[in-house]
């Protein structure tokens, strides 16, 4: 148990900022992050190391999160206030000294909307990239995808980010 107390200390942020980031619901993604530190636990005999443990704890994560979205259609809000943010478990960290936090709250939300809209293969890249920062190779790892797959993904996903984008002071 303390082992995969461990596990939580060092990916819990993670884990569970994959799992409300692609479920947009910040309840359900602590139950997947519970159900995976569960799996974690079964299977951890089992572990072969031939992934790092960051890796194939997220993957258990995504697993979870994408049988629960096959399960259901996404019927949450969607972001058109700041406060959405919150109540999906999403942080919103605004630049300290900026006059414009208001505006950067509303293109934040606009940026959720676009997020939102993309084909879940590409939403996922786009949250593993940029929220988690995991690189292409991990990625490729996470998903049993290959690299080049991920590239275009992910080039597909902020094509279409950058259209829906367009026009708004950046």
């Amino acid at each position: 148990m303390a082992a995969l107390g461990e596990v939580f200390a060092r990916y819990g942020g993670a884990m569970t900022t994959l799992a409300a980031s692609m479920l947009r619901n910040r309840t359900e993604a602590d139950d997947v992050v519970e159900d995976a530190l569960l799996r974690i636990h079964d299977a951890a005999p089992g572990f072969r190391g031939e992934r790092g443990l960051r890796t194939w704890s997220l993957r258990i994560v995504a697993n979870l999160c994408r049988d629960r979205l096959r399960r259901r259609k996404f019927q949450g809000d969607l972001p058109d206030e700041p406060d959405a943010f919150e109540r999906a478990g999403l942080k919103f960290d605004p630049i300290a000294d900026w006059d414009g936090a208001l505006d950067q709250r509303v293109m934040a939300a606009a940026l959720e909307r676009a997020i939102d809209s993309l084909p879940p293969d590409q939403r996922e890249v786009v949250v593993l990239r940029h929220r988690l920062d995991l690189s292409h190779a991990d990625m490729a790892e996470l998903l049993n995808v290959p690299e080049g797959t991920i590239k275009s993904r992910l080039a597909r996903a902020l094509a279409v980010l950058r259209e829906h984008l367009k026009g708004m002071d950046t």
